[in-house]
């Protein structure tokens, strides 16, 4: 994975491995801007965009949350500078433009003041940067279905419910809309196909019939090699399975080393290579 020009200036875990589903792969959190509550800040590299520089995120780990707060380390170094040793806030647009979390509060605005045009330029926006933004998704599905635009909302529908609960959801809408809709002739997709097999409720349940279903698509987006979207789903997958009962992981021979294992060995057919850690000196 690509190392921001900057990367010096920060101090990185050298050692950073990925031994839990939460924060996600693809993640190497550093010490600047941390409070001591348990939250760190951390780089960040979306799925499919490993070639390039990392954005900067914050793990909200109470929540199991990641927020993209910073579209680069060099605006997060700048709004850190100008904190003073205070809280590093989500920046404004004024202040760091391509900001996906910024973007996406942004969106909610503009659609509370009906102007669903300037919420989707900034959706795609900050889509266009990280393609797993779930909570953008969500609300740029919505934009889509409002409009008519009903196969690109169908496509978003799929992105939304393949993508990590650590950056928003559930895409309970997005899933009941999508069920709803007809599949159309060669359409190869499996969550798609499947739609209407899945609940996406999680929790509390002795079993839960999304679990067989999430990984047959997996298996089919890696047959049709489609990696980005596998290993997008393993993602999800992790984190969902992780939040279960460890009598309820032993049912479904759920093992979160064994599965990290193969997530980096998936995401080595990325096109840019590995999201295994990435950080040096």
């Amino acid at each position: 994975m690509q190392l921001p020009a900057s990367v010096a200036r920060i101090s990185a875990d050298q050692d950073w491995q990925h031994t839990t589903a939460y924060p996600p792969l693809g993640f190497t959190p550093f010490a600047e801007g941390a409070l001591g509550n348990g939250d760190t800040f951390g780089l960040y590299w979306p799925i499919g965009r490993e070639a390039d520089e990392p954005i900067v995120v914050e793990t909200w780990h109470d929540e199991w949350r990641i927020q993209p707060h910073f579209s680069s380390l060099a605006a997060f170094l700048q709004a850190h500078a100008a904190a003073e040793d205070e809280y590093v806030a989500t920046p404004s647009l004024a202040d760091d433009p391509a900001s996906p979390r910024a973007a996406y509060l942004e969106a909610r605005e503009w659609i509370a003041q009906r102007k669903p045009d300037a919420a989707i330029a900034l959706l795609e926006a900050a889509l266009a940067i990280v393609p797993e933004y779930t909570d953008a998704l969500v609300l740029l599905h919505g934009q889509y279905v409002r409009a008519g635009r009903i196969g690109e909302a169908a496509r978003v529908a799929i992105q939304a419910i393949i993508s990590p609960p650590s950056f928003g959801g559930p895409p309970l809408k997005a899933l009941q809309w999508l069920r709803m809709q007809p599949v159309p002739e060669g359409e190869l997709d499996p969550i798609w196909r499947a739609s209407g097999q899945l609940s996406l409720n999680f929790g509390g349940s002795k079993d839960n019939a999304d679990y067989p279903v999430l990984l047959a698509a997996i298996a089919t987006y890696l047959e049709q090699g489609k990696h980005v979207a596998a290993s997008t789903l393993m993602q999800t997958y992790a984190e969902l399975m992780s939040a279960e009962t460890v009598s309820f992981q032993e049912r479904h021979a759920f093992d979160a080393t064994a599965f990290i294992g193969r997530q980096i060995a998936v995401s080595a057919k990325l096109p840019h290579g590995s999201r295994a850690p990435a950080c040096q000196e």
